[in-house]
């Protein structure tokens, strides 16, 4: 199986991030590549950026005939629906997946997010994949730091009374077990829960065609 990790921000550092936790996660049961788009801004925080990102994100889907199934790493989903329409392959949004696979386990979450503009996003969002009711709102976090994410999950928690937490940023991904430890109560990473489903879907398929 082989899954390609479609970074829509232009920022290697995130990269860097989205394969760390590919790496843990995944511990070699199946192959992770991770690309990002090189036309938009280091951080895709507008409906303008992610407008875009859309060409070469079409483009990675196309050529992508090696791979199994994509991911689209920004939490805000940017041209997750067209990347669905034009490939029969699964692709996931991590924002999706994480918003879906707290929904199973949490009667409330919260999401940490970068900057102030994404939260309407993440409303928006939650609305679409019908987690409204689970969705209490947003923190933002003073930066990528795993203390720094902590100090806003823990103001989501005083603040909303949620037993879930969402890390809305792929810069976050590898802070969910210090989260969690912590704070004690679930915290999901958009990363893994989006390879949970992808990897899931694929092996779901070979099984129908066989």
């Amino acid at each position: 199986m082989k899954i390609l990790i479609i970074n829509p921000n232009s920022d290697e550092l995130t990269d860097a991030c989205i394969r760390q936790k590919a790496d843990a996660f995944v511990q070699g049961a199946y192959e992770v590549s991770v690309v990002h788009v090189r036309s938009t801004p280091k951080l895709v925080s507008s409906y303008r950026d992610a407008a875009a990102a859309l060409p070469e994100m079409m483009e990675m889907v196309l050529q992508g005939s090696g791979y199994d199934a994509f991911i689209v790493a920004c939490h805000s989903d940017p041209n997750l629906d067209v990347l669905k329409e034009i490939t029969d392959k699964p692709v996931v949004g991590i924002g999706e997946a994480s918003m879906k696979i707290a929904s199973m386990y949490c009667n409330g979450f919260a999401i940490i997010s970068p900057s102030v503009k994404s939260v309407p996003k993440k409303r928006t969002l939650a609305g679409k994949y019908y987690c409204s009711e689970l969705y209490k709102g947003a923190e933002v976090s003073a930066g990528n730091e795993e203390e720094k994410l902590y100090l806003a999950a823990k103001k989501a928690v005083e603040n909303s009374h949620v037993d879930g937490i969402i890390l809305g940023c792929a810069n976050y991904a590898n802070a969910d077990k210090y989260i969690e430890r912590k704070l004690g109560i679930k915290v999901f990473d958009g990363v893994a829960c989006a390879l949970i489903i992808a990897s899931g879907m694929v092996m779901y398929n070979s099984y129908k065609r066989n």
